[in-house]
């Protein structure tokens, strides 16, 4: 056999396995892309469930918060479908509670949601009271 015969033959392999490859990541592309989209039809149509991890009073800001973890949102999910979902399907249900901040959590493998609303109480002890005390 010729070297260009050789040439012609490695050529020809190449060309085999770089469409090969290629066939490979348009179907991977198209399963991907329908995963996401389950996940974003079970999402949407279910809602996302949360679970109540704490709740407390900073006196610092007067708010009430509640901390919850949403464990059915994928972790790698694009933070903008994550707070789309936030918006739309759980801040309705916890109003008068807006959104403070979220994130991912490791240790729930879960999505961290702070939720506040101002609950401007004044807890200070009384001068009165601590001038009785202290004397």
């Amino acid at each position: 056999m010729s070297s260009l015969a050789v040439k012609e033959k490695k050529i020809s392999e190449l060309e085999a396995k770089v469409n090969e490859l290629e066939q490979t990541l348009v179907y991977e592309k198209n399963r991907l892309r329908q995963a996401i989209g389950a996940w974003r039809r079970k999402v949407e149509g279910k809602g996302a469930k949360r679970k109540s991890l704490r709740e407390g009073y900073n006196a610092d800001t007067g708010m009430h918060y509640k901390v919850y973890v949403l464990q059915d949102i994928p972790e790698d999910l694009a933070i903008e479908f994550v707070l789309k979902v936030v918006k739309d399907s759980i801040l309705p249900e916890v109003y008068p509670f807006t959104f403070r901040k979220i994130d991912y959590s490791n240790k729930y493998k879960g999505w961290i949601l702070e939720v506040e609303r101002p609950l401007n109480i004044d807890i200070r002890v009384q001068d009165e009271f601590l001038i009785k005390y202290y004397r």
